[in-house]
C-alpha cells in the first residue's frame, strides 16, 4: 500500500531447478474515470530522488531532450526519478542504435549525453508522465498539501484510448450489473 496513492502487487518468481529469477509490480487498483498527467519540474537531487511508479499504460516524456517514451516502454516500474532515466539510458545502450553507424551519430551521441545530464542532476528539465488509466504515481513530499514542483491533471480519456485499454462500450456500474437475463431482448434494461 503506497500512501497518498493505491496498492500495488508485487510479485517474483524463483526457480530452484535453474536459477531463473523474474519480478513484476503492478498497479492493484482498477482503472480510473479519468486519466492523467503528471508533470514534474527537476530542478536538483530533491526531485531527482523522488519515488515514482510509471504504470504499463503510463507513457512519459522529457520535452527539452525530446524523449517520448511510449505507453508499454520499461513495463510497470517503481523507482525513482533518477531510476527511471537510468532504466532508459540502459535500454538505449542494449538497443541496436548503440551499435553500427547509429553508435557513431552526433545526433544520437548529443541525446545519450543530454539524458544523461538529466539522470545526474547536471541540466534541469521537466518530466511529464501520462496515464489514461490514472494509475501512476508520483511520492510528494508535501503530502498532503500541495506539490510546489510538480503538478496533476484530469483528463477525459479519448475513444481511441478507451480501445486501446479495452474498456471501449463495456457496461459498467450499478446500472449493469446483476441481471444474467440483460441484453438477451437487445435493450440492456434491468427487469
Amino acid at each position: 500500500s503506497v500512501p497518498q496513492f493505491k496498492e500495488l502487487l508485487l510479485m517474483a518468481f524463483f526457480c530452484d531447478e535453474c536459477g531463473y529469477r523474474n519480478s513484476e509490480i503492478k498497479e492493484g487498483g482498477e482503472i480510473g474515470d479519468r486519466g492523467k498527467k503528471i508533470t514534474l519540474h527537476v530542478k536538483g537531487d530533491a526531485q531527482l530522488m523522488r519515488d515514482v511508479f510509471k504504470c504499463t499504460a503510463g507513457g512519459f516524456s522529457i520535452p527539452e531532450v525530446d524523449l517520448e517514451a511510449a505507453a508499454g516502454t520499461l513495463g510497470s516500474i517503481y523507482t525513482t526519478v533518477e531510476g527511471l532515466l537510468a532504466k532508459m539510458l540502459e535500454g538505449f545502450q542494449r538497443n541496436s542504435f548503440a551499435t553500427g553507424d547509429s553508435a557513431t551519430s552526433d545526433d544520437y551521441r548529443k541525446f545519450l549525453k543530454d539524458v544523461e545530464d538529466c539522470k545526474e542532476g547536471r541540466r534541469p528539465f521537466t518530466l511529464v508522465i501520462d496515464d489514461p488509466t490514472d494509475n501512476c504515481f508520483l511520492y510528494n513530499p508535501h503530502a498532503p498539501g500541495p506539490d510546489p514542483d510538480a503538478t496533476i491533471e484530469y483528463y477525459e480519456r479519448s475513444h481511441e484510448q478507451d480501445e486501446e485499454l479495452g474498456i471501449a462500450g463495456m457496461n459498467v456500474g450499478a446500472d449493469h450489473g446483476g441481471n444474467a437475463d440483460a441484453g438477451e431482448g437487445g435493450d440492456n434494461e434491468p427487469v
